[in-house]
């Protein structure tokens, strides 16, 4: 007789996610004026939809999948599994959590894990050695960093769970996007041995058709941006993440554009200022937006006049994966894959992300730039003082570096990042 609450007990992080995204979007409905927060009020429908039904399956006794969000979670679509997102677990419970996943970091602390460690993989480590997530099997390219190869194969070692490694190469061009391709195919056949499923690419080539259709609304929405004022809430950019962790491949996430887009042409047909406060800034965020406070989003927009035009996750510019055949589809698979968010930054020396900075400034009418220098990517730890330098010299504008732990409050405050955001506009006006 199967146990579904004992299996079901295996995915307790989603259990809590899908509380807290229940409640948050009761309270949503009730407090709020409607249609105030589309992105936020929609986030939270299909996202709470799409976790309740993996929590549902989970009791069936699918097996689940750990991830990196460079493996994106469409690419599991071929076997019967749940995909769990390492990071996306860890940073959107510590936005919707009022302490966030503080234990699971200092669990991981107490056992000799660093504290400069990214937050992003050490919340989930943490949740696995306290008992309340298992998996049955780890998959991760060896990219964007050590942090992440370093804190996958922890928890391969000390809990014992097989880890599938892709290959990323260092260099882009046609030989590394043919050979990750090779790694892509390769390793979904080693993972299908580990779980006991044969992968289904037909089944594949249907989720990544849907991720095709997103990525046509999603590039409608950049164009809409160029517009003064901005016509979406910085907010989206939040839930725009939280999109591609959550809801990748799914109908949901199509419906999530369809219904940001459509808010997104109204006011730009109307020209109208997001939460009654006009645009006075226009910043783009080279980096990650603060996930243990999604609040100052909207403290941005309302308080400071402030529109996030772009931060890390949200400046995807890819091509559709062509599908017509295995070969073709695995190979814009490994594009897409080696140029998502991070990894095409982080994998490779400055100079693309500085000259994709320096353009989205001049073609965004960008006020100024803000750099959340979050302590586990220290690949990233030279990068904002050239950036200024880039920015000031090809653009005229400034950039503000803020030294912080994205995922962890304790590190700087809430307040402390407010005042100097505060101060620093104060220079633009």
């Amino acid at each position: 007789m199967v146990n579904k609450l004992e299996l079901g007990n295996r995915i307790i992080p989603y259990k809590i996610l899908f509380e807290c995204l229940e409640t948050t979007g009761e309270l949503i409905e009730r407090i709020l004026p409607e249609n105030e927060i589309p992105s936020l009020s929609s986030g939270l429908k299909h996202t709470s939809k799409v976790i309740g039904d993996y929590i549902e399956k989970a009791g069936e006794g699918w097996p689940i999948i750990g991830h990196h969000f460079a493996f994106q979670a469409e690419y599991l679509s071929c076997f019967d599994c749940i995909p769990v997102c390492l990071e996306g677990i860890s940073f959107f419970l510590s936005a919707l959590l009022p302490d966030g996943v503080e234990k699971y970091y200092d669990l991981m602390s107490n056992r000799g894990h660093p504290f400069h460690t990214c937050s992003s993989q050490k919340g989930v480590m943490g949740m696995g050695f306290d008992g309340i997530i298992k998996f049955d099997a780890l998959i991760t390219p060896t990219a964007p960093c050590d942090n992440t190869v370093g804190s996958y194969q922890v928890y391969k070692h000390l809990k014992d769970t097989p880890l599938i490694l892709p290959d990323m190469p260092f260099i882009r061009n046609v030989e590394s996007y043919e050979y990750y391709a090779r790694q892509l195919k390769d390793r979904l056949y080693e993972l299908g041995n580990v779980i006991g499923q044969e992968p289904d690419f037909e089944k594949l080539k249907r989720h990544i058709e849907i991720e095709n259709k997103v990525n046509t609304k999603e590039l409608e929405i950049f164009e809409l941006k160029k517009a003064i004022p901005c016509p979406v809430e910085n907010l989206f950019n939040a839930w725009g993440a939280g999109a591609s962790l959550f809801l990748s491949g799914r109908q949901e996430k199509l419906d999530f554009y369809d219904d940001v887009l459509e808010v997104a042409r109204r006011r730009y047909k109307n020209k109208e200022n997001y939460g009654g406060t006009e645009e006075k800034i226009r910043s783009i965020w080279p980096f990650m937006v603060v996930f243990f406070s999604l609040d100052l989003c909207e403290w941005l927009d309302r308080e400071i006049g402030m529109s996030i035009l772009f931060d890390i996750f949200n400046y995807s510019f890819t091509e559709p994966i062509d599908t017509s055949d295995d070969e073709k589809m695995f190979l814009g698979m490994a594009k897409r894959g080696m140029n998502y968010p991070m990894m095409k930054q982080s994998i490779d020396f400055y100079d693309p992300l500085i000259e994709d900075c320096v353009n989205l400034a001049k073609v965004y009418n960008a006020d100024c730039f803000i750099f959340t220098a979050h302590i586990g990517c220290k690949q990233f730890g030279s990068f904002g003082q050239i950036l200024r330098e880039a920015l000031r010299d090809e653009v005229g504008i400034p950039l503000l570096i803020i030294d912080l732990d994205v995922g962890d409050q304790r590190m700087t405050s809430l307040n402390h990042i407010k005042n100097k955001i505060k101060i620093f506009s104060q220079t633009l006006l």
